[in-house]
C-alpha cells in the first residue's frame, strides 16, 4: 500500500495558499493530473516529506517501466476507494475525483493493453521444478523418478513459481537439468533390463534379522521400550526371547509375530524387511498381517551383568510401571494405525497406511517402488524414544499403570513387479525395437548404476561388515544402421518432447551432436543419450514458448495441461492441437473436464496449494522441544494435516462447492491422529475420510486447519501479525506493503506479557496503524490455536520458578512448560464490527463472499497463465465473478470459466 497523505492539515492549507505559485511536477499521465496531485497530494508526498515513500515531485509517467506503472495503479486504487486523501484531510469534490479516476483508469488500461500487444501478458519462462519432473516422468514413463529435489529451488513472484520473474536460468541449473535428464533416461532403460517375471512371496517377521535382532538383551543394551519381542496368538513367548526355544517353529509359523511398543523414528534405528529389495522399478502389491497387543508394565530400566566368562549372567533391577514387560503380552485393547515406508540410502518415503485391531487382519495396497528400495513398517502413533541432552531417560506417554499398547506383525507378502503393458514405453521412445546387450566396462556403453542401497545393510539384511557393494552394469544398444536409426529415433523423440512441431533445423542440430559423439567412439547408446539430454535441456522443452498475441493450438494445449496436470499435454490433447480443435468451446470444456477427472489432477492440487497456501513450507520449522515437545517427531500429525488441506481443496473442486467454503464449512477430512488433535471423537484408524463437524465447531474452512496454522507459526510462538497477513492476502486478496523500518513484534515466551499487549503498543506508531488495523484482527482470532493448530485457552511459557505442567511428550521427555496468560481472541474489524472469537470472525468475513471469490479467481489465473492480474484484466475478473455468481462462486465453475476465457478473452487465449 502506498500512503498518499499523513494527516497534516496545516501543510495542505499552506499548499493551497501558495497555489498561485505552482511547483513544477514531473510528466503526468494526462492533462489535469498535475493540478489534482498538487492540490491533494504534494503537501505530504513532495521531495522533502516523501510520506509513504512517495515523491510526487519526481513521479513522472513511464508506463513501459513496470514499477512506475504499478505505482500509478496504487495511486488510482487508493484514491478511487476513498482511502487517500484520508478522511482527516480536505476531500476532493466528487466531480474532480471522478474525472481524475476516470481519466487515469483509461490511460492505465490503454497503456497496459499496448504493452500486452507488444510483449504479451506472460513473460518468457522455463518449466518450474514440479513441471520439469512431471514432464520427464510422463515422457519416459518413469513415475518413480525423483527429479524435483535434484534441481535448485525455484524463485517466487506473485505468490507462485509460474512466472518469468521467478524462474531464472543459471549454469548450475543447466548442469542439473542435464544430469537429471540422464538419470531419468537410465531409469527408463533399467526398467526393462532383465525385468523379472511377476512373483508372489511371503516374508515372515521371524526370518527378518532386523526384527528379531533385539529379542535378547545385551551388555550395555538399550532400554526395553526399543526392543522387539516374540508374540504368538497375542501372548508372549519368554522361552523364545531368552533363547531356550528356537525363534520359529514350523507348526506355529503362520501365527508367529514380532511385537513393538515404540516407533521406528528413533536414534536407535529402525526395522526393515531387508529380505526383500525391489529388483526393478514398478508397481508392487504389498500385503501385511498382524494385530494390536497390550503389554504389561513393570519392565526393567537397566541391565547389568555379574560373573565372568561363561558364568556371566544378566541381572536387572528397578522395574518401572512405564517400562514394557515383554514377557507379559495380552490381546490388544486398541486399534493401532500402521504406516509403510519405502526406504533407501537412509531416506523414508511413505507409501501406505493401514490398521491393526485386536484380531489378526490382512491389509493390502499397490505401491510404486524404485529399484533397490526396501519396505519398513511402523506403528505410527507410538512414541519416538529419544534421550535428551542431559541423559534423562524416556517415558512412554501411552503407558498406564495397567500397561501400554503395541502391535505384533506376522508377515509381509509381496507380489510384483505387477504386469504393465507400458513398462517399456520409455525405452521404446528412446531406442524403439533395438535390442540391448551387456558388454564389458572397457567397451563403448552406457553405465546403469547399481540399485539404491541402505549402507547399513546388504541385500540379505546383513550388517555393514557383510556388505558387498554391487557393481554397475554396462549396456550397449545394438544398431546395424546407426545414422539412419539415430535420425528416425530423434525425429520421433523431438515430436514427443517438444510441445509443438519441431522443424528440420532443430533435428539437424541434435543429429549432428549424435554423429559427433558417435564418431569419437562413445557408442550408439551413449551418443543417443547425449543427443536426448541436449533435447531435454533445450529451449523447445525447457521453456514455455508463447509468442505475443493469440496462442496457437499447441500453446493452448500446453497451457491447459500445465495448469491442470502441471505437465506436458498427453497424446489426445496433442492430436486435438494438430487438428486446431481446441478453439471449439465445447471441445475445450470437455477436455477441461477430462483433465480435472484424471488422477494427474492431484498434481494441480499439490502444486497450487503448495504456493497459494504455503504448504511447501510445512517442514520449514519444527515444534520447540521446550514449549511443544508433545508434537516433537510427530510426523503422522504433520502428514495428516497436509493431507487434510489437499483433500479439502480437491473436494471443493470436485463437488463445485461455494467459494465461502474456503472460510467455513460443516465438514473436513480427518484420521484418528488428526481427530484427536482437534478434540473430535468417533474417528478411528489411519485412513483419511470426510467427517461432519458440529454446528459450533471452530474447525471448518482453511484458516483453522492444522497445516495452515503450522506454516503461519515459527514452531515456538504464534504471531497475530503473520497469521493476519496470511488471511488478508491468501483468503481475502488484500496485498500488504512492506513494513516500515520499525522493530518487529517478538512474542515473550516467558509469559510476562501477551502478544496482544505488544501489538497494541506497536500500533501506537502512526506508520504502523493503518496496515495493522486490517491485518491484526484475523490474526488475533487465530490466537486460540497453537503452533500446530491445537485449540488453547492459555499461552505456554517456560519459567524455572513455575512448576511445569505434568505430562510426557511423544519424544518420551517430560513437559517443561506451564500454562501462562489467558488467550484473548477478540478483535475489531476496520469497519468497526467486533468479534469475540474465530467463529464470529468467520461470520463477519462471510457477510460478503465476493472478495473471497475474487481472490480465488486471481490466484487461479496467475497460476494458470504465469502472469498476475493486470489493471486491464480487472474487467475480465469481474465478468467471471458475474458468471459464477449463480453457483455461489462454485470452485469448479470458476475453474471452468477461467479455462473458458481461453476462447472468449485475452486472459488465457493470449500470451
Amino acid at each position: 500500500m502506498v500512503q498518499l497523505c499523513s494527516g497534516r492539515t496545516f501543510a495542505v492549507a499552506v499548499t493551497l495558499l501558495i497555489g498561485a505559485h505552482p511547483r513544477v511536477l514531473a510528466g503526468a499521465p494526462f492533462e489535469g493530473a498535475r493540478l489534482f496531485l498538487e492540490q491533494h497530494c504534494v503537501a505530504c508526498h513532495d521531495s522533502s516529506e516523501k510520506s509513504g515513500n512517495l515523491d510526487v515531485d519526481a513521479l513522472d509517467f513511464q508506463p513501459s517501466d513496470v514499477d512506475n506503472f504499478a505505482r500509478w495503479v496504487k495511486i488510482f486504487d487508493r484514491v478511487s476507494i476513498g482511502e487517500m486523501p484520508p478522511a482527516s484531510e480536505t476531500r476532493p469534490v466528487e466531480e474532480a475525483l471522478a474525472a481524475f479516476t476516470s481519466k487515469l483508469s483509461s490511460v492505465l488500461e490503454k497503456s497496459e493493453r499496448m504493452r500486452y500487444a507488444r510483449e504479451g501478458r506472460a513473460g518468457l519462462r522455463r518449466l518450474n521444478r514440479y513441471e520439469y519432473e512431471n514432464a520427464i516422468r510422463d515422457l519416459l514413463n518413469v513415475p518413480w523418478a525423483q527429479i524435483k529435489d535434484k534441481l535448485p529451488e525455484d524463485g517466487e513472484a506473485f505468490r507462485f513459481n509460474k512466472t518469468g520473474r521467478a524462474l531464472d536460468v543459471s549454469h548450475v541449473q543447466m548442469a542439473r537439468y542435464m544430469s537429471s535428464a540422464e538419470y531419468a533416461m537410465l531409469e527408463a532403460v533399467r526398467a526393462v533390463w532383465k525385468r523379472p517375471e511377476t512373483t508372489t512371496r511371503k516374508y515372515y517377521a521371524r526370518d527378518e534379522p532386523s526384527l528379531i535382532g533385539s529379542f535378547m538383551p545385551r551388555e550395555n543394551s538399550t532400554l526395553p521400550d526399543r526392543h522387539s519381542f516374540p508374540v504368538l496368538d497375542s501372548h508372549a513367548q519368554p522361552d523364545v526371547r531368552a533363547g531356550r526355544k528356537p525363534v520359529t517353529d514350523p507348526e506355529t509359523r503362520e501365527r508367529e509375530a514380532v511385537g513393538k511398543v515404540s516407533s521406528i523414528f528413533s536414534d536407535a534405528g529402525g526395522y526393515s524387511w531387508n529380505q526383500f529389495r525391489a529388483p526393478v522399478a514398478g508397481d508392487y502389491r504389498l500385503k501385511f498381517k498382524g494385530y494390536s497387543i497390550w503389554i504389561s508394565g513393570g519392565g526393567i530400566s537397566r541391565w547389568y551383568y555379574e560373573g565372568f566368562g561363561d558364568e556371566k549372567a544378566p541381572v536387572y533391577y528397578l522395574p518401572l510401571w512405564h517400562r514394557p514387560n515383554v514377557d507379559e503380552v495380552w490381546p490388544g485393547r486398541t486399534t493401532e494405525p500402521m504406516s509403510a515406508f519405502a526406504q533407501s540410502a537412509g531416506q523414508n518415503r511413505m507409501i501406505g497406511e493401514f490398521d491393526f485391531g485386536p484380531d489378526p487382519s490382512e491389509s493390502e495396497f499397490v505401491v510404486t517402488l524404485r529399484a533397490g528400495e526396501v519396505v519398513r513398517t511402523d506403528g505410527s502413533r507410538l512414541f519416538r524414544t529419544r534421550v535428551n541432552g542431559t541423559g534423562e531417560q524416556y517415558v512412554n506417554p501411552l503407558a498406564t499403570k495397567d500397561g501400554m499398547p503395541g502391535y505384533a506383525i506376522q508377515w509381509m507378502e509381496v507380489e510384483g513387479p505387477l504386469p504393465d503393458e507400458a513398462h517399456d514405453a520409455g525405452y521404446k521412445l528412446l531406442f524403439g525395437d533395438l535390442a540391448m546387450a551387456e558388454v564389458s566396462s572397457d567397451e563403448p556403453a552406457i553405465k546403469l548404476p547399481p540399485m539404491l542401497q541402505d549402507r547399513r545393510f546388504g541385500f540379505g539384511g546383513g550388517r555393514r561388515g557383510n556388505f558387498t557393494p554391487p557393481k554397475p552394469t554396462f549396456i550397449e544398444v545394438v544398431s546395424e544402421k546407426p545414422n539412419q536409426d539415430a535420425e528416425r529415433l530423434l525425429r520421433r523423440f523431438l515430436s514427443r518432447a517438444y510441445r509443438r512441431p519441431a522443424d528440420d533445423s532443430e533435428l539437424s542440430l541434435f543429429l549432428n551432436l549424435f554423429q559427433d559423439q558417435y564418431s569419437k567412439g562413445f557408442g550408439f547408446a551413449a551418443s543417443m543419450l547425449s543427443a536426448y539430454k541436449a533435447v531435454l535441456s533445450s529451449p523447445g522443452f525447457l521453456f514455455v514458448e508463447e509468442p505475443p498475441g493469440a496462442l496457437d493450438s499447441h500453446a493452448l494445449a500446453s497451457r491447459l495441461s500445465l495448469f491442470l496436470w502441471n505437465s506436458e499435454p498427453d497424446e489426445r490433447l496433442r492430436n486435438l492441437a494438430r487438428g486446431d480443435e481446441l478453439k471449439n468451446p465445447d471441445i475445450l470444456r470437455s477436455e477441461t473436464e477430462r483433465l480435472l477427472n484424471d488422477a494427474k489432477a492431484r498434481r494441480f492440487i499439490e502444486a497450487f496449494t503448495d504456493y497459494w497456501l504455503d504448504l511447501r513450507e510445512i517442514d520449514d520449522n519444527s515444534p520447540s522441544t521446550t514449549l511443544y515437545n508433545d508434537y516433537e517427531l510427530d510426523d503422522p500429525l504433520k502428514l495428516a494435516s497436509v493431507e487434510e488441506t489437499r483433500l479439502f481443496v480437491a473436494h471443493l473442486l470436485k463437488e463445485n462447492l461455494p467459494a465461502r467454503t474456503i472460510v467455513d464449512s460443516d465438514f473436513t477430512f480427518l484420521n484418528s491422529r488428526l481427530a484427536q488433535h482437534y478434540g473430535i471423537e468417533g474417528v478411528s484408524g489411519s485412513q483419511m475420510r470426510k467427517v461432519a463437524l458440529d454446528e459450533n465447531s471452530v474447525r471448518g474452512g482453511l484458516m483453522t486447519q492444522a497445516s495452515v496454522l503450522k506454516v503461519t507459526a515459527n514452531g515456538t510462538t504464534t504471531s497475530p501479525v503473520l497469521r493476519g497477513v496470511w488471511v488478508t492476502e491468501r483468503i481475502l486478496g488484500y496485498e500488504t506493503p512492506p513494513p516500515p523500518p520499525v522493530p518487529a513484534v517478538e512474542p515473550d515466551i516467558r509469559g510476562a506479557v501477551t502478544i496482544r499487549q505488544q501489538i497494541e503498543a506497536h500500533r501506537a506508531d502512526p506508520s504502523c496503524a493503518s496496515c495493522h488495523a486490517r491485518m491484526d484482527p484475523p490474526g488475533l482470532a487465530l490466537e486460540s490455536f497453537d503452533v500446530m493448530g491445537a485449540w488453547r485457552d492459555r499461552y505456554r511459557a517456560v519459567n524455572e520458578a513455575v512448576p511445569a505442567k505434568a505430562g510426557v511428550g511423544m519424544d518420551g521427555q517430560a513437559f517443561k512448560f506451564h500454562d501462562a496468560l489467558a488467550v484473548d481472541p477478540s478483535g475489531k474489524m476496520p469497519d468497526g464490527q467486533e468479534f469475540l472469537d474465530v467463529r464470529q470472525l468467520k461470520e463477519i468475513l462471510l457477510e460478503d463472499e465476493t472478495p473471497i471469490a475474487r481472490n480465488l479467481i486471481k490466484q487461479l489465473i496467475t497460476f494458470a497463465t504465469g502472469a498476475p492480474i493486470g489493471f486491464s484484466d480487472r474487467q475480465e475478473v469481474e465478468s467471471i465473478l458475474t458468471r459464477t455468481r449463480p453457483s455461489d462462486f462454485g470452485l469448479r465453475s470458476i475453474v471452468h470459466e477461467i479455462v473458458h476465457e481461453i476462447v472468449q478473452s485475452e486472459l488465457f487465449r493470449h500470451k
